[in-house]
């Protein structure tokens, strides 16, 4: 590594395609703000980041009252209603997202540090991402799947689940229990096809979400005409 190169960002993928069965899947809730905030990339202004934050995650988790308290309550008429509350979760993962984005932009702007050459929020979740692989692995653990935020282990036990989010904790990150997925079929770094404890399929990539493949091949919905178009942007 040398300092004084500029080094492009990579947003952390690992995968062992396969077939698996009795998959978890961890994910970091708010990887990247939650980041930023563990660096205090805004100084005297993280905690109002970090705030928005908290708020998100307890109208996520339910928790309206608690979220109502924040910013001196100035919150609390947005959240009447599960309906309301929803809204204003989705009101905040703009300014969530877009402070992150600033941070590295390529044009000058009052969020983006000189020194930030290559996205030093992103590097750090990577960084760990690895790390965790790693200490997963040194457990007796197989990791099939990483990216950027999330982590899938096959034949997941409770031990290995506390092990996850205990050593997320020692870095700030909170992870999230998705899923436990009865069959799991990876085919690159990022495609894969997915069955969930109800028996429903899920799809991540075009191979698998083309309409015609996937009620042919997994869900057995009848087919339609609409399942033969295909549609393309420029």
């Amino acid at each position: 590594f040398d300092p004084t190169k500029k080094y492009p960002v990579v947003f952390y993928v690992y995968a062992e395609p396969g077939v698996y069965e009795n998959v978890v899947l961890l994910d970091v809730a708010s990887m990247h703000p939650t980041s930023a905030i563990e660096m205090n990339m805004f100084g005297q202004y993280t905690q109002n980041y970090a705030d928005l934050l908290e708020a998100r995650l307890l109208i996520k988790y339910e928790d309206l009252e608690g979220a109502g308290k924040l910013f001196g309550g100035r919150l609390k008429p947005f959240l009447g209603t599960k309906e309301a509350a929803k809204d204003l979760s989705s009101a905040l993962k703009t300014p969530l997202n877009s402070v992150y984005g600033l941070t590295s932009a390529s044009f000058e702007n009052q969020l983006r540090h000189p020194d930030n050459k290559d996205n030093i929020v992103a590097k750090r979740g990577a960084l760990f991402m690895i790390d965790l692989k790693h200490a997963v692995q040194e457990k007796g653990y197989q990791v099939v799947h990483i990216k950027t935020d999330s982590i899938k282990i096959p034949n997941a036990d409770e031990y290995i689940i506390n092990f996850v989010t205990e050593f997320g904790a020692k870095y700030g990150y909170t992870f999230e229990h998705e899923d436990t997925y009865k069959r799991f079929a990876l085919v690159n770094k990022s495609t894969y096809i997915c069955q969930d404890q109800n028996d429903e399929w899920h799809a991540t990539g075009a191979q698998f979400a083309d309409p015609y493949v996937f009620k042919t091949l997994f869900t057995k919905e009848e087919i339609n005409k609409e399942d033969f178009f295909v549609t393309k942007e420029v």
